[in-house]
């Protein structure tokens, strides 16, 4: 380095530091890609101005890598650090042009047998704003004047993006190079710069004014429009005037400074109220954005924290921001204009019916998809109340299927986004609910009233889970689909509906999928399910043992598994929470919840109830025949998972589920909880309360199809409908001891009308014409016989007897 290049180094040092962030792309790049700090490093950059190399060193300080000012010593032998494809000059608006290859076969050719160089390229940004792009990526596809460069710096520099990228082998690049020419190089690294650059900034936000009068003009919307004149007879006008009403309410006008403030409000909160966040699969998301996709994120919806939690991560991994679906429940003053301009468009929650307000809605999501928009919606329609994944609402999966078949170029993709938590802060309210309390309508004075209850709440969990794109999903499922394709977008395919239906089951099950375990899952999992609720220290380990050698045994479920796997320490992250507490009895220690602490541990407990559902059956058959063959396992287990399968949206496969049940016995065998002489399975002595543990966490399940059995049985065919045979399985379920009872999820009618579709797909009853029930008595009766045996004989016997009972002594 020249000395005055020192001497500008260490003038500017404080300055930058005070005017500029560093803020990486990957939020956490040691977490996120394949740095071995063991072995050297190098650095490929765009330009060498001091303002970027000070970026670099601050950041590469924080996560303990080498500065980019450190020169590499090799073999004796002195190389640079950076590489780079500009040298910007001091005064001039020119910048000189350097030959990055040099350097890159300086690091390949100083390799010496199976040594190896990590080339790390970075991109540094100091704007993300995509309402001026030209600004954005200024300094990555033109060389920026040092005078523009310093007044970037002292008042655009809060606004940083550090782009870290997975490391390049020097010596994979050297085979790579043989034969060809180093200078391509240059223009590789340029190429792949800009497109980075441009897949973080993403899309320039629509103006929202424009927008609503392009809206208006477009051929689908003056299509709704006359065929509501001749539906309802009025004027075009008249329907004009209430389309650009509904367009008003409805669309979004993000802007990017006021963005980029309430996201570093969410940063001070967040640290303030959680212990991290573990952030897994955001290089799908950057994937699908390079390879041309259009971005839908689904998340999972646990609480009003859901828009927080994912704002902060989509925004600090760089990925696509969306424009979010948000219900007209949120659109009141100040809350409504203030989520409006960092994104969020307004939608009526219930639009079934409404064939003028879902054409123009339907326009409203065409248009982001043309332009290229990220979105993000809530398939489950609301925050589930039980913590159990909701059914999927499917129109707005329709609608997006719909706008693909309007032959957008771009093939859209569903994101399932799973966000996790230690403590949800509605969970208090919800169980409220569940208890017969009437939900109170969202109002200013609630939400602020969440910053009185900011306290310690745990880790937040993000993961990205497996994309489904909409083409090939077709493709599978309706090879002719691009016969359809209609640019008007007035065809309404035979197979659109029931193709949406296996579409949306399918975006919930890799929801589902997506699940990340943590500390008072496990443990939550554990109290609930066993007989008196407390457990002594032993035992708990045991259990949370049990339970993530269940998860470790299928390799599916690896990216289910928390970040540290220490019993003790997950152990220790839950009591954190203050969720259930500890008392000592002689020299053992016990864990016990209190009754309010019971409701909650069982909303927290069903987050990964889908995990466990199907060895906990194959416990629960194995516990209660004693000993019976393997094959046998095979069978029962068939006959009633399918249930759970349905109930759960449990991502087992049916061409997985004959292996998967086979793994999970072997499991149990080398674990000890079973043995197996001749192909006859007995259960062990050996650690037999958490093999009990697990086997119970389905019982309130293996209850409610008990239940709902009791109640076909019971009934008459032609005498009831299914609103009447929820309802009377909700009553039915009080008789059943205070345990089982108790449970939020028997309050819950969404559980039953789950288990009502099941048994509708599966022919235990038939609806007739006037919508009464007509029963299956014979698939009732097989189904009986599967779920008794696995329950105790008392909750049985006291379920048939309740209903044995004369009408008016209930």
């Amino acid at each position: 380095m020249s000395i005055v290049n020192k001497f500008l180094r260490y003038f500017f040092y404080w300055p930058i530091r005070l005017t500029a962030n560093c803020n990486p792309v990957p939020f956490e790049p040691l977490k996120s890609l394949n740095i071995d700090k063991s072995k050297p490093i190098v650095y490929a950059m765009v330009s060498s101005s001091l303002g970027n190399m000070l970026t670099l060193e601050r950041l590469t300080n924080s996560l303990g890598l080498p500065s980019p000012f450190e020169p590499l010593y090799l073999h004796g032998k002195k190389l640079h650090r950076t590489a780079y494809l500009r040298r910007p000059s001091l005064f001039g608006s020119k910048a000189h042009i350097v030959d990055a290859s040099i350097r890159f076969q300086e690091w390949v050719n100083v390799l010496d047998g199976d040594e190896d160089i990590q080339i790390i390229p970075v991109t540094i940004l100091w704007s993300r704003n995509p309402s001026y792009e030209g600004l954005a990526i200024r300094g990555v596809d033109a060389p920026t004047p040092s005078w523009r460069k310093f007044l970037t710096l002292t008042f655009a520099g809060r606004d940083n993006c550090t782009i870290l990228i997975d490391p390049i082998s020097a010596r994979a690049l050297k085979h790579k190079m043989v034969n060809k020419n180093w200078a391509i190089i240059n223009r590789r690294l340029a190429l792949y710069f800009l497109k980075k650059a441009r897949a973080v900034v993403g899309k320039a936000f629509p103006n929202r004014r424009v927008l609503i009068q392009e809206l208006l003009k477009r051929p689908g919307t003056v299509a709704a429009i006359k065929e509501e004149m001749t539906r309802s007879g009025k004027s075009y006008e008249e329907l004009e005037h209430t389309a650009l009403h509904i367009f008003k309410v409805m669309v979004a006008d993000t802007r990017y400074p006021l963005l980029k403030f309430i996201n570093s409000v969410i940063s001070l909160l967040w640290h303030r109220i959680y212990h991290g966040q573990t952030i897994r699969g955001a290089q799908r998301v950057r994937d699908l954005v390079q390879s041309g996709h259009e971005i839908i994120y689904i998340p999972c919806h646990r609480s009003h924290m859901d828009y927080i939690l994912l704002s902060f991560v989509i925004f600090h991994e760089g990925l696509p921001l969306p424009q979010v679906a948000s219900g007209d429940n949120l659109n009141f003053f100040p809350v409504g204009p203030l989520i409006r301009r960092c994104g969020s468009y307004f939608i009526r929650r219930k639009m079934k019916g409404d064939k003028f307000y879902t054409a123009m809605f339907r326009e409203y999501l065409l248009i982001l998809f043309e332009r290229g928009y990220a979105t993000e919606f809530f398939i489950e329609g609301g925050r589930s109340r039980t913590g159990r994944t909701l059914p999927p609402r499917t129109g707005m999966v329709s609608m997006t299927v719909q706008a693909q078949l309007r032959g957008i170029e771009r093939p859209i993709a569903f994101v399932p986004t799973y966000l996790g938590y230690e403590h949800v802060m509605e969970v208090g309210s919800y169980m409220r609910e569940l208890g017969g309390i009437k939900k109170q309508k969202e109002s200013a004075w609630d939400l602020l009233g969440i910053f009185k209850r900011l306290r310690y709440y745990g880790r937040g969990y993000v993961t990205f889970g497996e994309p489904i794109i909409v083409p090939k999903f077709l493709q599978n499922h309706v090879p002719t689909w691009k016969d359809d394709i209609d640019p008007t977008g007035l065809r309404r395919p035979d197979w659109l509906h029931s193709t949406v239906n296996l579409l949306s089951r399918e975006i919930i099950i890799k929801l589902n999928d997506s699940a990340t375990v943590n500390g008072i899952n496990l443990c939550a999992l554990a109290l609930i399910h066993d007989e008196d609720r407390t457990v002594s220290m032993n035992v708990l380990r045991r259990c949370i043992n049990l339970f993530l050698e269940v998860l470790k045994c299928d390799p599916a479920r690896h990216k289910s598994l928390p970040q540290d796997l220490n019993v003790n320490t997950l152990i220790r992250q839950a009591l954190e929470l203050n969720k259930f507490h500890t008392y000592d009895v002689g020299d053992l220690k016990f864990v016990r919840p209190s009754n309010g602490q019971t409701m909650q541990l069982m909303y927290f407990q069903n987050n990964i109830l889908h995990l466990f559902a199907l060895p906990a059956l194959v416990a629960n058959i194995l516990i209660r025949h004693g000993h019976i063959l393997r094959k046998d396992v095979n069978i029962h287990t068939r006959s009633l998972f399918y249930f759970l399968r349905h109930e759960l949206y449990a991502p087992v496969s049916e061409q997985s589920l004959d292996s998967l049940i086979e793994v999970y016995i072997d499991t149990f065998i080398k674990l000890g909880y079973i043995t197996e002489n001749d192909k006859m399975l007995y259960i062990s002595g050996d650690g037999f309360s958490e093999f009990l543990i697990l086997s119970r966490s389905i019982r309130p399940s293996l209850v409610r199809y008990l239940v709902g059995v009791a109640t076909l049985k019971q009934m008459d065919d032609g005498t009831i409908n299914i609103d009447t045979f929820i309802a009377r399985c909700i009553e039915s379920a009080k008789s059943l001891p205070s345990d089982v009872s108790n449970s939020p999820e028997f309050a819950d009618p969404i559980m039953f009308k789950i288990l009502t579709e099941t048994l509708i797909r599966h022919n235990y009853f038939t609806i007739l014409e006037d919508g009464t029930l007509k029963k299956n008595s014979s698939k009732v009766d097989k189904l009986a016989r599967a779920a008794e045996p696995l329950l105790p004989a008392r909750e049985v016997k006291t379920l048939y007897e309740q209903h044995n009972k004369p009408t008016a002594e209930k």
